[in-house]
């Protein structure tokens, strides 16, 4: 099981699939590089595909701090050159928070990447009303556990359509295992907060100037479609798409379809064809 510091944070990764041409995915809240089992399995036929858990997340080491957005973007480029994007530029695939780092290396650190997918995400400040409910579930989640808020949680991050497929029952028991560590409890509620008080990035979108696809599912009620339309229209020559039958976790709910859009756009940012 590999790991690699980064920034005072022993970091868990999985790679597969062999080449010059390197995708890297990262996850959203609450889940880790299970997320996207699908585009592993599918694509380390063609590329060399590698996956990681934020720190305090999945097997990555809880730290005393770090969870601010703009630490996870430093411990992101960190992990890009140690992936060896530094060399051979590579593709960003960003899940609601992955998406939140990966519009900023997008704008910052253009020499790491080909092209960016931004999926289930926003570059937003948070709306008061959903700030509230979402501090006081983590409150609830560090005074009593996931189970409490458990339902509330599933919602935020599955499609209707999703809700009795086994990668929900899968992730709500990794929840109350994560929970039962002190140490990972309090770091899953210090990236809470670091994400409902995350800033604005609207201002820097048009510094982005490689290829972007944006992608959001049709049912996403933490970072719906019009979100993802205001991502399109700052960011020059996007792709918008819809995944059907998804929620906030699009890669894992409807893998066909968000397979079918990121291979077409890996044909076109890795040249392939010419």
């Amino acid at each position: 099981m590999p790991f690699v510091d980064v920034r005072g944070c022993r970091y868990h990764y999985e790679e597969a699939g062999k080449g010059d041409r390197t995708v890297v995915f990262a996850h959203g809240f609450l889940l880790d590089s299970g997320l996207f089992r699908y585009q592993m399995e599918e694509f380390a036929k063609d590329y060399r595909v590698v996956a990681f858990d934020w720190r305090g997340q999945g097997r990555s080491e809880p730290t005393e701090w770090g969870y601010e957005i703009e630490s996870l973007y430093r411990d992101a480029v960190d992990l890009m050159k140690f992936f060896g994007c530094g060399k051979r530029p590579c593709v960003w695939v960003g899940v609601s928070m992955g998406g939140f780092v990966g519009m900023r290396l997008a704008a910052r650190n253009p020499e790491l990447l080909r092209g960016v997918v931004l999926a289930d995400t926003g570059a937003t400040a948070e709306k008061p009303l959903k700030k509230l409910v979402w501090s006081l579930m983590a409150i609830i989640f560090q005074l009593f556990g996931p189970g409490s808020v458990a339902g509330g949680i599933k919602k935020a991050l599955f499609s209707p359509h999703s809700l009795n497929k086994p990668f929900v029952g899968e992730y709500e028991r990794k929840w109350k295992e994560w929970a039962k560590d002190k140490r990972r409890r309090e770091a899953l509620v210090r990236t809470a907060w670091a994400i409902f008080n995350r800033p604005s990035f609207e201002r820097e979108l048009h510094k982005i100037r490689i290829p972007t696809l944006i992608v959001v599912g049709e049912d996403d009620r933490s970072r719906p479609y019009g979100e993802a339309l205001q991502l399109h229209r700052a960011i020059e020559g996007s792709r918008l798409v819809v995944i059907p039958r998804a929620g906030h976790s699009s890669p894992l709910e409807n893998p066909e379809e968000f397979n079918r859009h990121l291979r077409e756009f890996l044909k076109e940012v890795f040249d392939e064809g010419r």
